[in-house]
């Protein structure tokens, strides 16, 4: 079928690794978009960085409650795609669209009403950091809906074992964003620019661009039909597939604004911090996640077709691939901090807070790499239940550390409960794992 990729035939690794590399540029690509605007913006200076830091977490949030839809109508397609189910795959995709816009538009609603309570909830201690927090907020959340259409287009593709089409798609889409972040944050010539709106602009123009380029190259694909189907049973199976790792995601991301709110104790420049550090930190997390996305496509198909021994085989390759990245990430972490972070802010408070960030983190990025991956593993045979659970104990567990570990460390004590919680969750969900694949039959457990 033309557009897609058989992943139940050929030898593994060549497999894997021609379904992966494309996914970890597409990553990159999309990651690089708030890498880019991050670079920018950090020459206005900490304020301005907190503000996107804070406005992010209530767009993260929205990429949270889509996965409900993303995550599951992928898993779903991929399985009828292993178990040669076109049409039931094309009834998933064109159902997953419907619930895609329909959530998007209601989370814009929710977040231009409520605006001010969310951002005044972290009482970041000046009305001009919070205004550009509301305005890099509220010109975000108008592109929501091309975000999440952007995320179920690759998605969706690569659970048809095509990754490379959404790499070309969303590389046009970041050359954009990097012409007009310059010249929209900081201006030319008589124009002056917009500062962190014009960040918000930018990234918004290059979303808009990249689900036009996505329907453009789509609308002939068998399973890109124009005709939309409301069918409620296939809605309810895509989110009951979905919701764990949603309310996983969603979960994380309330974690993370309380843990947000502890840190900012320590002052805006605290807040800019761990934002920086989380975009340096995805670097990690973009190149495991394109194995996450690699192994949930490879998996789902060979479980719709019911070959476990290649499920047994790709796994055990994929962890060894994951331990050789993930202990050559926490090495450059760990020896390069200070290098890895002046690249963001070079102010000598934001620097030392930031090595010490870098450092602290990088002793977590090897299980965390793991945790990532295996979650893929868990998604692709259906299991999506389990992560979640250890995900949200141990993710929750750092809210009491990093009360308790920041009175003896101070700041870097939050940043200790960040890696630790890393460290637990990665070493668990690769025994759970191991251990479900012993225990699996697939003949019993396929319900497409």
């Amino acid at each position: 079928m033309k557009g897609t990729n058989d992943l139940t035939q050929g030898p593994i690794m060549p497999t894997l690794m021609k379904l992966t590399i494309p996914i970890i540029a597409t990553n990159f690509i999309s990651t690089t978009y708030g890498l880019v605007d991050m670079i920018w913006v950090g020459r206005l200076g900490s304020g301005p960085v907190a503000a996107i830091g804070t406005a992010s977490f209530f767009i993260n949030l929205a990429i949270a409650l889509a996965t409900m839809i993303t995550i599951g109508t992928g898993i779903k397609v991929s399985h009828c795609m292993g178990a040669g189910q076109v049409e039931q795959a094309r009834s998933y995709v064109k159902n997953g669209f419907v619930m895609s816009v329909v959530l998007g538009l209601l989370y814009m609603v929710f977040i231009v009403l409520t605006k001010d309570h969310l951002i005044g909830f972290f009482d970041l201690g000046s009305d001009e950091v919070e205004l550009m927090a509301k305005q890099f907020l509220l010109i975000s959340i108008v592109g929501i809906v091309f975000s999440i259409l952007n995320t179920l287009y690759a998605t969706i593709l690569n659970a048809m074992g095509n990754s490379k089409q959404p790499f070309h798609i969303f590389s046009v889409g970041l050359i954009l964003n990097i012409i007009l972040d310059p010249f929209l944050i900081f201006g030319v010539g008589s124009f002056e620019g917009w500062g962190v709106a014009g960040a918000a602009i930018a990234t918004l123009t290059a979303n808009v661009l990249v689900t036009v380029l996505f329907i453009i190259q789509t609308r002939s694909s068998q399973f890109m039909s124009k005709s939309s189907v409301w069918d409620s049973h296939l809605m309810k199976q895509v989110i009951r597939m979905g919701l764990p790792i949603t309310i996983q995601r969603v979960t994380f991301t309330i974690i993370s604004i309380i843990i947000a709110k502890i840190i900012v104790r320590w002052g805006a420049d605290a807040i800019a911090v761990q934002k920086v550090g989380i975009q340096i930190e995805s670097i990690s997390y973009m190149t495991i996640g394109g194995l996450q996305g690699a192994i949930a496509a490879f998996f789902g198909q060979n479980y719709g077709a019911r070959q476990l021994d290649r499920i047994q085989q790709g796994y055990r390759k994929a962890l060894l691939l994951t331990s050789v990245f993930g202990t050559f990430i926490s090495l450059v972490f760990i020896l390069f901090p200070q290098q890895l972070f002046s690249l963001f802010l070079s102010d000598e408070a934001s620097l030392k807070l930031g090595t010490d960030y870098m450092r602290i983190i990088g002793f977590s990025q090897l299980f965390m790499c793991m945790e990532l991956m295996t979650v893929g593993a868990f998604n692709g045979i259906g299991k999506t239940h389990i992560p979640p659970i250890f995900s949200i104990l141990f993710t929750a567990l750092r809210i009491p550390l990093a009360l308790i570990l920041s009175e003896p460390f101070g700041l870097n004590g939050v940043w200790m409960s960040i890696a630790l919680s890393s460290v637990f969750k990665g070493v668990i969900l690769v025994f759970w794992f191991r251990k479900s694949l012993r225990n699996i039959n697939v003949p019993q457990a396929i319900h497409l």
